[in-house]
C-alpha cells in the first residue's frame, strides 16, 4: 500500500552567466510529489497519515517557498543581502531606541 501527498512551492531564480532566456530573473511553480510505500498500520488503515508527511516536508521546503535563489557570485544576491543587512540594522537601531 502507498501513501501519496504533493506540495506545490514557487521560487524565482536565474541562471547568472547564461546567454539566452534564462539569464533573467524568472519564477516557476514546482510541485513535489511524494509516495511512501510499506505494509498498513493498523488502526491508521494507510502506511503513513500524509499530514505527517506533508508537515515533516514542509519543515525542510518551507525556507524554498516563494524563495529567491541566487549563485552567490551573482550580483543581484550581492546587493539583496547588502539590502536585507542596512533593512536588519535599521529596524534593530529603532528596535533598540
Amino acid at each position: 500500500m502507498r501513501s501519496i501527498t504533493t506540495l506545490d512551492l514557487q521560487y524565482a531564480h536565474r541562471f547568472f552567466g547564461f546567454k539566452g532566456e534564462a539569464q533573467y530573473l524568472h519564477g516557476h511553480t514546482g510541485i513535489l510529489t511524494i509516495e511512501v510505500e510499506d505494509s498498513v498500520e493498523p488502526g491508521v488503515n494507510m502506511v503513513f497519515p500524509c499530514n505527517e508527511i506533508q508537515k515533516t516536508a514542509w519543515d525542510v521546503l518551507k525556507n524554498f517557498d516563494h524563495a529567491l535563489i541566487l549563485r552567490e557570485d551573482d550580483r543581484c544576491c550581492l546587493q539583496s543581502s547588502r539590502f536585507m543587512r542596512n533593512r536588519a540594522l535599521k529596524t534593530a537601531h529603532r528596535t533598540i531606541r
